[in-house]
């Protein structure tokens, strides 16, 4: 590793194997680029982007920071840069996890998109612990729940289906596992067994407290929704090659049914509504193709206090895009931004940013074209015959 010659014995070449990865450089260099723009913007401790296929579970691009240069480790005073944060690092998902509450509420037939929910007091007492919301809503239907990400409206529907039926769907969804993605040092996460939770976890855990994740578990709950109700295995390597062309291996995609398409087209309508007027993500929509996603503004617990930090966050959003026929998923996860510390503020113009770049490079269709009929008009002179010629 320090480069120091173990052996002047005989060389003998020895031909290798060729690995072949889903990542896309394209991809990867515009996430990096506005990955880079955010950390400085917010002077961020550290940050990460996850690009995948939803459909596949393929990852087109996967970045962190802080980063390091692997090719002079011996310039490293801090070898905790070496960890991929998007495997190895947990955090409280807040806001971002209640989309499964929601989810598994529909699938069981609890509720529906003609349910009210009352939040008007605007807060709610669990286990002698007052939960609030941002701002008091009244009545809300279940998609203004999510749009709004009301606190209240969202532990009610828990409250409805019961702790024992949301345990079984936040592990249908892969919480407290890991994904099984072919890199080294992934973890499972945390989630403790109902019989374990306290007066307050019926309140807080719906809203995504007292549970542990990584970016990459909470793409893979988005991807769900975006593909039609199918739990991915995410991957990154496609295939391996011997130097002579043989194919050694063959990614094989994997995938399970854990939601009716019924409900995951339903979430997806609510998820659009987040990044319109009236949501908590304006600022991920992105001109001219639809956009459907979440936003997450999580409190880190502070172990010195034991208590709630009032000055540490982890602001984030989940998103995928465009929202009716997914090309791409992706979370943008932003820890300690400095100046504001709201996900639709912090997270969502990172995604909007990529977003814009990677549909282009993608070379993938407006919506408002295909839905719309729009026409584009392009006028050139032609020279030769010395008039404007209308291109449509």
């Amino acid at each position: 590793a320090k480069g120091k010659k173990l052996s002047d014995g005989i060389y003998e070449e020895i031909r290798g194997n060729n690995v072949f990865l889903t990542i896309d450089e394209g991809l990867q260099y515009i996430v990096e680029k506005h990955l880079d723009e955010a950390m400085n913007k917010w002077k961020a401790s550290s940050a990460t982007v996850i690009m995948m296929e939803p459909f596949t579970g393929e990852i087109l691009a996967l970045a962190n920071r802080p980063t390091y240069n692997p090719n002079n480790l011996e310039a490293l005073k801090n070898l905790s840069v070496i960890r991929n944060r998007a495997i190895t690092d947990l955090y409280e998902p807040g806001s971002t996890f209640k989309i499964i509450t929601v989810a598994s509420a529909l699938e069981e037939k609890i509720i529906n998109t003609l349910t009210k929910i009352d939040c008007s007091p605007g807060f709610i007492e669990v286990g002698g612990k007052k939960i609030k919301d941002v701002h008091k809503n009244g009545v809300l239907s279940i998609g203004e729940i999510i749009q709004k990400s009301s606190n209240v409206g969202t532990i009610k529907i828990a409250m409805r289906l019961g702790k024992e039926r949301l345990y079984e769907y936040i592990k249908k969804f892969g919480i407290g596992e890991k994904t099984g993605i072919d890199l080294p040092g992934e973890v499972s996460g945390y989630l403790k067994p109902t019989n374990k939770w306290s007066g307050t976890s019926i309140g807080a855990i719906p809203i995504g407290q007292e549970v542990a994740v990584t970016a990459l578990q909470v793409l893979r709950v988005y991807s769900v929704i975006a593909n039609g109700g199918y739990l991915v295995k995410p991957f990154i390597v496609s295939e391996i090659r011997s130097f002579n062309g043989d194919i050694l291996y063959k990614a094989i995609i994997q995938r399970e049914r854990i939601l009716s398409e019924e409900t995951a087209n339903t979430m997806r309508e609510i998820l659009k509504k987040v990044t319109q007027e009236g949501g908590t993500a304006p600022t991920a929509k992105v001109e001219g193709n639809n956009v459907a996603g979440k936003t997450g503004t999580a409190q880190k617990y502070d172990p010195k206090i034991k208590k709630y930090s009032k000055d540490k966050f982890v602001s984030s959003f989940i998103g995928f895009i465009p929202a009716e026929k997914p090309r791409i998923s992706m979370i943008v996860v932003i820890h300690d931004p400095k100046g504001s510390h709201y996900g639709g503020v912090v997270a969502a113009p990172v995604f909007k940013a990529i977003s814009d770049e990677a549909l282009a490079y993608l070379n993938i269709p407006r919506d408002d074209v295909k839905e719309k009929g729009l026409i584009v008009t392009i006028n050139s002179y032609d020279e030769a015959n010395r008039k404007v010629v209308t291109f449509r």
